[in-house]
């Protein structure tokens, strides 16, 4: 008749919470007076009280636990709203023929309250076919109670044809008011279902972009660096500016292949990180390609910042091999300080200078 659902935090789960609360409150509302006054009246007013108070408390235990239920987090279904309908459908019928003709549109006959609270109950959580025989049948079985009473001149026909349009048309705009709740309700779900995927593919495009431009600062560096080192061994070696058979470059060239390695493999356990180990394998590589560096560091920080240390270092070696190719005196003098606020290097040849 029920299944367990967890309470969630969508807006239509917040507006089915709503409905509960309301229709529960409005059935109380609607069977307490209706019992109140039945039970207080003399039991006259029935031909048989045991068959119509049973009904009363039937009706009574049945709607508290089908609320109590949905309170709880007991989503209603199509057989709870079948189960509501019929119990009260009888009720309609039997408690209509029971009771006395001079009470039969009175407080005696409870049944019109309750009936009214079942076809809300139909028409906010039946199907539409379910809750459109519901309170067709509802109607009619009122209808069938009071109508020898009707037939015999006890009651006054336009009071029934009151009391049947109240359980025709209370229902209805109920069952629209709620149709209106639930569809605002989706929107308002389906608007933040919307902005959250935007989020999402927006967040995917940013990190897609930064993936691109990472990549893009990756290739960039490998190319300087390839540039400083790799490159310009074999550009020595190729213009044929240094004797290949010597010791220095040999050595030159086989740290040249170790960083080739350290890129194919992912490692940078050529890259140094530390300024000064950094200026001194920068000078041991350039001297190996045939320049000699006189070279002087004092003061230098630590602590200088990745990014900062490979900016200095990458500038540091260009210099060098600039001075080694367009110098034309195979000589250059290295100064690195430290002023307290930054690092300054300085490279300085005494080369043949050109034409401005």
């Amino acid at each position: 008749m029920a299944i367990r659902t967890p309470h969630g935090s969508s807006s239509r789960e917040r507006a089915e919470r709503v409905l509960i609360r309301v229709f529960g409150a409005l059935r109380l509302a609607q069977y307490l007076p209706a019992g109140v006054a039945a039970v207080s009246y003399d039991q006259a007013a029935y031909h048989r009280p045991g068959i119509v108070f049973s009904l009363l408390a039937v009706a009574v235990i049945w709607s508290a636990g089908v609320f109590t239920a949905a309170l709880r987090g007991w989503r209603i279904t199509m057989t709870a709203v079948v189960i509501d309908v019929l119990i009260m459908a009888v009720a309609l019928v039997v408690v209509g023929r029971l009771i006395t003709p001079e009470h039969a549109l009175g407080w005696a006959n409870w049944t019109l309250g309750p009936a009214n609270a079942t076809g809300l109950f139909a028409m906010v959580w039946g199907r539409r076919w379910l809750a459109v025989t519901s309170v067709g049948l509802l109607a009619l079985c009122y209808v069938a109670g009071v109508w020898p009473h009707v037939a015999g001149g006890a009651a006054d026909l336009s009071a029934v044809v009151g009391n049947v349009s109240s359980l025709v048309l209370f229902p209805t705009a109920a069952g629209l008011a709620a149709a209106w709740l639930r569809s605002s309700s989706r929107g308002t779900d389906e608007a933040h279902t919307s902005a959250i995927e935007a989020n999402r593919q927006a967040a995917e495009a940013e990190a897609r972009m930064e993936t691109v431009e990472a990549v893009a600062r990756e290739r960039l560096r490998q190319y300087r660096a390839l540039h400083d080192t790799v490159l310009s061994t074999l550009t020595v070696g190729a213009m044929g500016q240094i004797d290949l058979n010597t010791e220095d470059f040999r050595a030159q060239c086989a740290r040249d292949a170790q960083y080739l390695r350290s890129l194919v493999t992912g490692t940078n356990d050529a890259v140094p990180t530390d300024l000064g180990a950094g200026l001194a394998r920068i000078v041991r590589d350039v001297e190996a390609l045939g320049l000699r560096i006189d070279r002087n560091s004092t003061d230098l920080p630590a602590g200088i910042p990745s990014h900062v240390t490979d900016a200095l270092l990458g500038a540091t070696r260009e210099a060098l091999n600039n001075a080694r190719k367009h110098a034309g005196t195979g000589q250059v003098w290295l100064t690195a300080r430290g002023d307290g606020t930054g690092v300054r290097i300085t490279v300085v040849d005494r080369g043949t200078g050109f034409e401005p």
